[in-house]
């Protein structure tokens, strides 16, 4: 049974309260439970400092904020058309990002600080939260900073960040027989099928989607710090052979059998290339992640991950501590890929975004360390 007391309704103000449930059954039979509670109808207090302006679809942002009073600090994006379906984001402690600046006096000096504030106001005053703006987001999408408490009292204030609906490139590519053979059946574990077409189909929606779905699982235990530091780096000497956000239409023998949205960089360089850590923190995953095929995932922090697909070979387990440069494997053509290279991917909140932004130092130092110092 659950209790649904307003205390407003019956006039009763914040503070510490007793229920008590009584209850009866025939003429012997009774029992008298005690509850100690507190009352609390008070919202916490919110307040957002720094946000970006705009953002492309595809992209990420930064929200800085101040709150007081809250259990649970997020980023909520929602699409009007279908507001039951909306995303969140964990905002984190200020403090948990401190340490990846370049000056360590001032990162202990913001810590002081943060430390102060919090002591002053009874609970941390600044909160950071990475939020990505997924590939299939919608136009008008809004983005909402939230605060709760554990009494369920919620302060809601929107961001006025924009998101650019950016357009992709757009590519037909056939799939033959050849392909089929060598790559869709094994992926089904099959030698031999009569539905060419129907099998493709079911590696690249079916089994993609359960990546995902595993990639998502694995988000929900980032790091609560930061763990990086400095811009991410690409595979050496590699060249880029497709990009994030290609909207591919895959055709079978002239017929449109399938589409997908490629959600990384294709980096290619020669066979078996070792391939690093493309910055620091914990190996999140180091298995056969279907159509990623042999597939290494790092956590970076804060709900920052990386992922390295199609490796021929992995160095690394769950669970070890990387720095950037550090070898993790060697490329390949594991899953479903067509020819040796890395399916390089950013990951924010297990959501793919275009790795370019995370390549670019001074991208960086705009989006991500002057909100730490702000």
């Amino acid at each position: 049974m659950i209790l649904n007391i307003k205390p407003k309704s019956i006039g009763l103000g914040d503070g510490q309260a007793l229920i008590i449930v009584h209850a009866k059954a025939g003429l012997f039979k009774e029992v008298e439970h005690k509850i100690a509670t507190t009352i609390d109808t008070v919202p916490p207090v919110l307040e957002v400092l720094k946000a970006p302006r705009q953002i492309n679809r595809g992209s990420c942002g930064a929200a800085l904020l101040r709150v007081k009073g809250a259990d649970s600090v997020f980023i909520k994006l929602v699409d009007p058309s279908h507001p039951e379906d909306y995303r969140q984001f964990k905002a984190y402690e200020l403090s948990s990002a401190l340490d990846v600046l370049d000056e360590p006096s001032r990162a202990n000096e913001l810590k002081r600080d943060n430390s102060l504030d919090a002591k002053a106001n009874s609970s941390p005053l600044k909160y950071l939260a990475f939020f990505p703006a997924p590939y299939d987001i919608e136009e008008n999408t809004l983005l909402y900073a939230v605060a709760s408490d554990i009494a369920g009292n919620l302060n809601i204030t929107s961001l006025s960040t924009r998101i650019n609906l950016k357009e992709f490139k757009k590519s037909s590519i056939t799939i033959d027989d050849n392909f089929i053979n060598r790559v869709v059946y094994p992926l089904l574990n099959e030698t031999n099928m009569d539905d060419p077409a129907g099998s493709f189909k079911r590696v690249n929606e079916d089994l993609r989607e359960r990546s995902v779905n595993v990639i998502m699982d694995l988000a929900k235990n980032t790091e609560p710090r930061m763990l990086w530091q400095g811009r991410f780096s690409q595979l050496r000497n590699s060249k880029v052979m497709a990009k994030y956000g290609d909207e591919r239409a895959y055709l079978y023998k002239g017929r449109k059998i399938s589409n997908s949205a490629h959600l990384g960089h294709d980096l290619a360089s020669y066979s078996k290339a070792p391939v690093q850590a493309a910055n620091s923190g914990i190996v999140k995953f180091a298995s056969d992640l279907s159509i990623y095929g042999n597939t290494v995932i790092i956590d970076h922090g804060m709900g920052l991950m990386s992922l390295y697909g199609h490796l021929s070979a992995m160095t690394v387990k769950t669970g070890d501590r990387v720095k950037r440069g550090d070898m993790i494997g060697k490329t390949g053509a594991t899953g479903l890929a067509g020819g040796d290279h890395l399916h390089f991917g950013m990951l924010l909140h297990g959501y793919e975004v275009s790795p370019v932004y995370w390549w670019d130092r001074n991208w960086i130092r705009i989006h991500i360390l002057d909100y730490l110092t702000y």
